[in-house]
């Protein structure tokens, strides 16, 4: 071509690792390390997160071990998500683990967007999956709460971490916060009465303590800094509604006491909320009822907008 019989061309391969698939892989892998190293310190060891947390990072670290992983994950920065292009590229391309990198990557976008579906599976196969039906129950029951009182506010509600530090509210809808398994700094211990003195000595004498009081959930005025109402949640499996209200009554009749001198705990029962998953067909209370009466509702009512009426009378 050049007429130079001493012109030399030679190609060399090079080795890269800068494609659209690898970058969309090494960026899901980095940002998957990222988040549980997160999580890993937010969980407490009992936690039942704790254990399916502990299992992904170990998996984890077995595939970033891997040379070639390696290199394609030192070359990732999570400040710079893969583009348009490169997703594309990783969808169409003929590896397996391509194709789960941008499936992983196409379910983030999609629930950053607020997609209703993605949101739900995303929920049901990681957040609520170690939890046990009645705590997935007292977290339905919660969210619902919230919801309901953000609504009658015309404020947003404001979801917290379910795990970690119990004192943080799960959920904030306007002046209202939402307490799960905490008593809350208003609680104080009340006088014990004469058959809790007893249980007390025997208790002693067994060499145990008395197992804390703590309520499923408690509505606190953020504000005002007082306690609005309590909630008792109860998951039926079988057993009779009217002997988990009976139950219901006699906790939070026992919770009411430390927040508020017995003679005056009246208007507080009255805000309170006895919440039963099913079976309330029998039960028909009074209306109105008498003042001190906590709500009763199902999960079938709290579905037909149950709540609102108790939300309206909480914050009034």
């Amino acid at each position: 071509m050049s007429g130079l019989a001493t012109a030399v061309v030679s190609h060399e391969p090079l080795r890269s690792y800068d494609s659209g698939p690898n970058q969309v892989l090494g960026w899901v892998i980095s940002q998957a390390w990222s988040l549980a190293s997160r999580f890993v310190s937010l969980v407490v060891e009992s936690s039942a997160y704790r254990a399916r947390l502990d299992e992904m990072t170990q998996r984890l670290e077995q595939v970033r071990r891997i040379d070639a992983v390696r290199q394609i994950a030192s070359q990732a920065t999570l400040g710079q998500r893969p583009k348009a292009n490169a997703l594309l590229e990783a969808e169409r391309s003929r590896r397996t683990m391509y194709h789960k990198a941008a499936t992983a990557f196409r379910a983030l976008l999609l629930i950053e967007s607020g997609d209703p579906e993605a949101i739900v599976t995303m929920l049901r196969h990681t957040l609520l999956a170690p939890l046990e039906p009645w705590r997935r129950y007292e977290l339905a029951v919660a969210y619902s709460l919230a919801e309901t009182l953000a609504d009658r506010q015309g404020t947003a509600m404001i979801l917290n971490f379910i795990v970690g530090d119990i004192r943080v509210p799960i959920a904030q809808a306007g002046r209202c916060a939402v307490y799960w398994q905490w008593r809350t700094k208003h609680y104080a211990p009340p006088p014990l009465e004469p058959s809790e003195q007893v249980s007390q000595a025997i208790w002693a004498a067994y060499g145990l303590g008395a197992a804390p009081d703590r309520p499923d959930l408690v509505v606190v005025d953020s504000v005002a800094a007082t306690v609005l109402a309590i909630v008792e949640v109860k998951y039926l499996t079988g057993e009779s509604a009217a002997d988990r209200v009976r139950s219901a009554v006699t906790q939070l009749v026992r919770y009411a006491r430390g927040y508020g001198p017995l003679a005056g705990i009246e208007p507080l029962l009255g805000r309170c909320l006895i919440a039963v998953s099913q079976g309330l067909g029998g039960i028909a209370p009074v209306d109105p009822r008498p003042a001190g009466t906590p709500s009763l509702v199902d999960f079938a009512g709290i579905q037909s907008r149950a709540l609102d009426r108790w939300a309206d009378e909480l914050l009034s």
